[in-house]
């Protein structure tokens, strides 16, 4: 008996392991933030500081929050500045930006509040003044976009959301170049 029961909440586990890691973030709202760094500040510099010192500040904030996901991309270029909500460029000039940041989160309410905590106003926005260009388009957020966030692989996992039938159909397509 105490085998069977044993047996019983290993297979539980497994079958709560399976679920837990097939759970797709679509539906949540994605936003993209490109982010300029100050012009004392080598990229390389900003990027340092951005990981290793303005990532913990934000770290408690976002997981207090519960935001899913928060990202940055170590990576530059340009692009037209535009306004978080706006689908139209600010200007038809391109901006350089430094970095990518995105957050992963239920509903606007969820930023707002986060953006309006406290720790945020006392400790994580002086913070984003030491490295960030607030001087820039956006106060240094040069572009933001906010839109629904679609998954269809997550670690190497199949977590689209999709029909079955559509899902089968590929699935069965791409098996045969293998």
């Amino acid at each position: 008996m105490a085998r069977l029961t044993s047996t019983l909440a290993l297979v539980a586990a497994l079958v709560l392991a399976t679920l837990v890691s097939c759970q797709s973030n679509t539906g949540l709202l994605q936003m993209i933030t490109y982010v300029k760094r100050r012009s004392d500040l080598t990229r390389d510099e900003f990027w340092d500081y951005w990981q290793t010192q303005h990532a913990p500040k934000v770290v408690p904030l976002a997981a207090h929050f519960n935001i899913s996901r928060y990202q940055q991309v170590q990576v530059g270029g340009q692009v037209l500045p535009t306004e978080a909500g706006s689908e139209t460029p600010a200007s038809s000039e391109p901006v350089e930006f430094d970095g990518i940041a995105m957050f992963l989160y239920q509903t606007a309410d969820v930023l707002t509040a986060m953006l309006s905590h406290p720790y945020y106003l006392a400790i994580v926005e002086p913070d984003e003044h030491v490295f960030i260009d607030k001087e820039a388009f956006g106060n240094g957020m040069v572009a933001t976009y906010v839109g629904t966030h679609i998954e269809a692989v997550d670690q190497a996992k199949d977590v689209w959301v999709g029909d079955e039938a559509t899902r089968k159909k590929y699935q069965d397509i791409f098996n045969t170049y293998l």
